[in-house]
């Protein structure tokens, strides 16, 4: 029976029909019968990638052996499930159970994918102490294991002691110099190797990729005798990365095999080149697709703000992993469409799916924009876990969310429980600070940052200058600034003239701030020149504020906030003829105001309306309220400001009149 059910399990070809088999033993009892058995289906679960009924079926097993633990811990290293196989090793030697070389080789394996170092000089002490310390393929997986922690002398040593080096040595020195760039001496290795294989070649070229040295490689690629999947795979990775979307074309054309991966490859490069509409020939002329090509190309067409195409391949996809839905939702969220990503997070939460830190991050940039605290405390709730508030990236999101919802104390405590706290974290929360008005607890946490030494970089110094703007703190800002140029050697950018600007025109210093608007070495943006002409409508300088708004004009002729704020400061000064030319302007230039809409959460819901808005399905209930409220005001003697009649002084009502 052993015979043939080995046989019917070494033609197994799916996980389904593993599971069969594996049902059918369970049921008449015969699983037990055999470790060999147990070993293969353990092996083929694995194989399969279905780690965890490896996983379910081995603790099953009364008395595992030692082969039976290797198989399993040995399939979560081939699965890259390092810290699951780590910890059945630990669980291994709990139980006093003898190892095998295979046993150490996958541990040795799985601390160097996580760069482990200590522990990877322990596992050698326990290799050497079991007696496999000089058996070859120890040797090789210790090697690697030097090589991926950058111990390269080490490795140098440990390969010129070797009594005896196969091609898999060879192969980890050359591969292993390349990755930490010591090319001359893998290319010294490479060039007195008796035998390479395929490997060899690859690796060598690999690092030439790595060094961006695309020439060198393509003549070693050029020589080499045989090429397989991998090595092409190599070159146009090499090219796609340099950006050299031309030679990617050629050396894909030329491939005389290609696999899904190498496809993958090719939309990658043209995304990042913004060649949009060859990454949608590439992607429409794949044999297969899996979910990294659909992801890839949703993500190059996001960043390229067709977020509506995006969004339509999301809806096409056959199977959307975790990848996908991080990559769309992420996308609402950068794009400054939060209630769309909330929304589709709705859809999310029906699929059962773990979300992951990136998912989390643009879940929570959607409740920063919208301000809205109650959604988010409650997804904090539900989605995140111990692991993920260790993650630098979420504390720090976390903070600018707090503060973006107006709960600057929460974001302080967020702040406070950050550990160890980097530039990111201090810059985050000096920026929380500005823009809640908490100039002087801004600059202490500043202060307080240097002392620690951690080098404030450009977006520190903007916290603390629109901190010293929403303050009103002149001498300190000017100072501040000087700080930045002088002592750090930070180049200003637009966004740190814009806060010199307002600062010194809130204060009244309106020929100063047009001074150093004059000063900035390149030409002033519209960030800059608006920060002038806010200044003048605040102090009614309507000079300044002519030249600031026809600047303005020029770089940016559509923005109606422009003309709105000119002819505000007109109207405020009585000048009522330029009123009209502004008015006038408008019309010519065909100018339209950019549609404004406001939103309320309730119960982790949000509404969002825009003028006249009839979309939502209690819009009847809302304008009786509405109209209820507006007779309740004439009533108590308010003035309503409606389209047929302007009650309002004119000066009061130019933002109504403009577009009316």
């Amino acid at each position: 029976m052993n015979r043939s059910l080995s046989h019917l399990l070494q033609s197994c070809q799916t996980l389904g029909s593993l599971k069969s088999i594996h049902a059918r033993l369970l049921i008449d009892g015969s699983i037990t019968s055999s470790d060999l058995i147990l070993n293969k289906i353990l092996r083929l679960y694995s194989r399969f990638g279905a780690t965890g009924y490896a996983y379910k079926a081995f603790v099953r097993i009364p008395q595992p052996n030692s082969f039976l633990w290797t198989s399993v811990i040995h399939g979560f290293v081939e699965n890259r499930e390092y810290t699951e196989a780590l910890s059945l090793f630990s669980w291994m030697r709990d139980e006093n159970v003898e190892l095998l070389c295979f046993t150490i080789c996958s541990v040795l394996k799985a601390l160097s994918r996580q760069t482990r170092l200590k522990d990877g000089e322990a596992a050698c002490g326990l290799a050497l102490k079991s007696g496999f310390g000089y058996q070859l393929i120890v040797q090789n997986a210790i090697l690697d294991l030097f090589m991926r922690c950058g111990k390269v002398d080490f490795a140098g040593q440990l390969f010129d002691e070797m009594q005896e080096r196969d091609i898999v040595s060879w192969n980890s020195m050359i591969s292993g110099y390349g990755n930490n760039g010591k090319l001359e001496d893998a290319r010294k290795l490479f060039d007195t190797m008796s035998e390479r294989n395929v490997i060899s070649w690859t690796g060598m070229i690999c690092g030439y990729v790595k060094a961006g040295d695309m020439a060198e490689a393509q003549a070693l690629f050029e020589a080499m005798p045989v090429k397989d999947l991998a090595s092409w795979n190599v070159m146009i990775s090499g090219y796609v990365e340099a950006g050299d979307m031309n030679a990617a074309r050629i050396a894909f054309e030329a491939a005389q095999t290609r696999d899904v991966g190498t496809w993958n490859l090719m939309i990658l490069g043209f995304c990042k080149g913004a060649e949009l509409d060859s990454a949608k020939q590439y992607f429409n002329r794949m044999p297969i697709k899996n979910v990294a090509s659909w992801a890839i190309l949703i993500d190059g067409l996001i960043k390229a703000g067709e977020i509506d195409s995006a969004r339509s391949l999301f809806d096409q996809m056959p199977e959307k992993g975790m990848v996908a839905w991080s990559t769309m939702i992420g996308g609402y969220a950068k794009n400054g469409l939060p209630c769309s990503a909330l929304q589709l997070f709705e859809s999310f939460k029906e699929q059962g799916i773990e979300p992951d830190e990136t998912f989390i991050l643009g879940i929570i940039s959607a409740c920063s924009q919208l301000g809205i605290l109650d959604a988010a405390e409650s997804i904090i709730q539900n989605y995140l876990g111990p692991s993920l508030f260790s993650s630098p990236q979420v504390v720090t999101s976390l903070i600018d969310m707090y503060a973006k919802c107006g709960s600057i104390k929460k974001a302080f405590e967020m702040f406070e429980m950050a550990h160890p706290k980097d530039l990111v974290c201090y810059s985050t929360m000096i920026a929380a600070f500005a823009n809640h008005g908490l100039a002087q607890d801004a600059i202490s946490l500043f202060n307080e940052m240097y002392k620690a030494n951690i080098r404030p970089d450009g977006v520190t110094f903007l916290g603390v200058l629109a901190a010293c703007d929403h303050g009103g703190l002149v001498h300190e800002g000017k100072w501040y600034f000087r700080q930045m140029t002088e002592k750090f050697g930070i180049q200003p950018s637009e966004r740190h003239y814009a806060c010199m600007v307002g600062l010194l025109g809130r204060a009244g210093c309106i020929e100063e701030a047009y001074g150093l608007t004059c000063s900035i070495p390149a030409k002033a943006t519209s960030v800059v020149w608006g920060a002038l002409l806010a200044a003048c409508a605040l102090h009614c300088n309507v000079q300044l504020a002519e030249t600031a708004a026809e600047e303005l004009f020029k770089i940016e002729p559509e923005n109606s906030g422009n003309y709105i704020l000119l002819s505000n400061i007109y109207a405020s000064a009585g000048q009522w003829c330029d009123v009209a030319k502004v008015r006038a302007m408008i019309r010519e230039k065909r100018v339209r105001k950019n549609r404004g809409s406001s939103w309320i959460e309730l119960g982790s819901i949000v509404h969002e309306f825009v003028m006249a808005d009839v979309s939502h399905p209690e819009s009847d209930d809302i304008y009786l309220i509405l109209d209820l409220l507006q007779k309740d005001m004439k009533i108590l003697g308010y003035v309503i400001v409606a389209k047929q009649q302007e009650l309002l002084p004119l000066a009061n009502s130019c933002d109504y009149f403009l577009f009316s």
